[in-house]
């Protein structure tokens, strides 16, 4: 590996948030990819998990606080075409919240019976 710098191992740190090594030309750790703030723009500030701000909105990344499942046979189709009439599925509701930002509800089908 001729092209590569002598000092090359120089360039390896640890991150602060999840504590995995990775080369500096990586760009960075990619523990906070899969994170979510309530702009959108995951802008993350902090030296750990607990300090993790957006820069942007000021809120921390996403946490789920509760799923709650219950089952139902359609009445009638859904306007999503997704469950027919007569069709069992089940829906799931998820609550959550952004760290000093504002509370979340979200909802989801998956058809149980084809």
């Amino acid at each position: 590996m001729s092209n590569v710098p002598d000092d090359w191992g120089c360039y390896y740190t640890s991150c602060g948030l999840c504590g995995n090594r990775y080369h500096m030309s990586e760009g960075g750790c990619s523990c906070t990819e899969d994170l979510e703030c309530q702009c959108g723009s995951g802008c993350w500030e902090g030296n750990s998990a607990d300090s993790l701000t957006c820069s942007d909105c000021g809120t921390g990344p996403h946490e789920d606080l509760s799923t709650k499942r219950t089952v139902h046979v359609a009445r009638k189709d859904h306007a999503d075409g997704k469950v027919l009439k007569g069709q069992k599925y089940m829906k799931f509701m998820n609550i959550g919240f952004y760290p000093n930002g504002r509370m979340t509800r979200s909802f989801t089908k998956k058809l149980l019976e084809a």
